[in-house]
Parts: C-alpha cells; sequence; structure tokens
C-alpha cells in the first residue's frame, strides 16, 4: 500500500512539472525500451547515478510515460539486476565444486563491474529469478561435496565475500563521482602513520599504492580477487567440510 501511494505521488509530481520539448507518450516505446536505456545509463553511471527523470529525458518523454511502465525506479533496477543476472555465464556442471566456482566468479566479476551497484543490491539480498539456477547449483555443488547442512554456510561464506570485493572494486571506479572511494586521498591520510608503523607502511607499498596506479590498479585487482576467491575455497575445505562431516554435526 505504502509502495502505491509513493508512486502515485511521484507519477502526480511529475505529471505537474513535465519539462518542455519532450512527449506524454511515444509511439513504439515498451517496458523493454526502457529498460534498454536504464541498462545503457546504468552502464556509464552506475545504478545511483541516473534518476527517472533523467531516464525520462533520455527516451524523449515525460516522467508519467516511465511511471506507467514501472512505478518506481526500484522496479526498473529489478529489471536490470534480471537482465545482469542472464549475461553471466555459469559454469559446466560437470566440473569439481572448487573448479566450478572459480569460474563462476570469474565470470560474474566483469559482469558487475560494467554495472555498478548491481553487486550492491546482491548484497542487500535484492535478487531476481535469473539468479536461481545460479543459487541451485552452487548449493548442490556443495552438498554433493559432502556439505549437506552446512551447504548453505558454505556458499553464504563464498558469494558474499567474492560479491563485497566486487562492490569495493565498483566503489573505486570514476563512475562514482562524488562517492567514489578515493585510494590516493586515503593513502595521503595514512601517510602520518607510516612513519610510525612498518606495517602500514608496507600495505601502502605493496597493496593500496599499486591499486591506485592507473599502470597496475587492474593487474594488482585482478590478483586479488583470484587470490581471495582460491584461499576461499581452501579455506571452505579444510574448515567448513570436515566440519560438516563430523559425526552429530549432521542429522
Amino acid at each position: 500500500m505504502a509502495r502505491a501511494r509513493e508512486a502515485m505521488t511521484q507519477a502526480t509530481a511529475a505529471r505537474d512539472v513535465e519539462p518542455k520539448g519532450t512527449t506524454a507518450r511515444r509511439v513504439g516505446l515498451t517496458a523493454e525500451l526502457v529498460v534498454d536505456r536504464a541498462q545503457e545509463l546504468t552502464e556509464q553511471l552506475g545504478l545511483d547515478g541516473w534518476s527517472l527523470r533523467r531516464l525520462a529525458e533520455e527516451l524523449d518523454v515525460v516522467p508519467s510515460v516511465v511511471y506507467h511502465y514501472y512505478p518506481t525506479k526500484g522496479d526498473i533496477c529489478d529489471a536490470i539486476v534480471e537482465r545482469v543476472s542472464t549475461l553471466i555465464e555459469l559454469p559446466d556442471p560437470e566440473l569439481g565444486w572448487k573448479e566450478w566456482f572459480m569460474t563462476m566468479l570469474l565470470n560474474a566479476r566483469p559482469v558487475l563491474l560494467t554495472y555498478h551497484g548491481v553487486a550492491d543490491r546482491i548484497m542487500r539480498g535484492e535478487l531476481t529469478r535469473g539468479f536461481t539456477p545460479m543459487i541451485d547449483t552452487a548449493v548442490a555443488k556443495l552438498q554433493e561435496a559432502g556439505f549437506a547442512d552446512f551447504a548453505p554456510i558454505a556458499y553464504a561464506m563464498i558469494s558474499n565475500s567474492a560479491v563485497s570485493a566486487i562492490a569495493a572494486r565498483n566503489r573505486r571506479s570514476a563512475q562514482q563521482g562524488e562517492r567514489r572511494h578515493d585510494l590516493a586521498r586515503m593513502i595521503d591520510h595514512m601517510e602520518p602513520l607510516a612513519r610510525q608503523s612498518p606495517g602500514t607502511r608496507l600495505m601502502i607499498e605493496h597493496l593500496f599504492g599499486p591499486l591506485s596506479s592507473g599502470d597496475h590498479e587492474d593487474r594488482v585487482s585482478d590478483e586479488y580477487f583470484e587470490l581471495l576467491i582460491a584461499s576461499l575455497l581452501d579455506g571452505v575445505e579444510h574448515v567448513v567440510l570436515p566440519r560438516a562431516q563430523a559425526p552429530g554435526e549432521v542429522d
């Protein structure tokens, strides 16, 4: 009910301040075309970088026309997340569970880096139906590997860490605008500490510094992600799996 009232309020406000030069309707406009343009804007600006008014301007219609297809921006974001889910190629289901996870996450990373904001929505659990084949296969792989009732825990540990790392990489992008995580500024802030802290100095010289360099950022970021996933998979295998198979741990 609250969502419906919000949509009506937004639509009414949009009609009251319709910009000049746009049309009240556009022949041939469809819900799919609305999402097409929203997807392009997301690639350029991120999910948080555009508004429904900006989308309407791009479509050459007044905002109330967009509301006709999607009552809120959240509805359009859901449609974009669904689109993005179809761009992630699932690995061969015959692969072993560790190789399957590594391949799947390496396939997902460039897609989620392209569409800023989608990883954050995944972290909040704002998934769409398109992600269910991935989830179902992942959990089934873990169950087949012997994780039993610990399969959901293992899946959450792997997926949450991977998606969080991708979201963190997105926040360093110039597309984030004023909300960008500026590593160079962070390093400047840490420099006084580094003069007295050997550990902080090493972090700056061997991680934060290279990550802030245009010449090395992609290589270091890619290597960090692969090492993170490999370590997670090994850790889950050697810590969670034995517990799942311990007497009395599983019904």
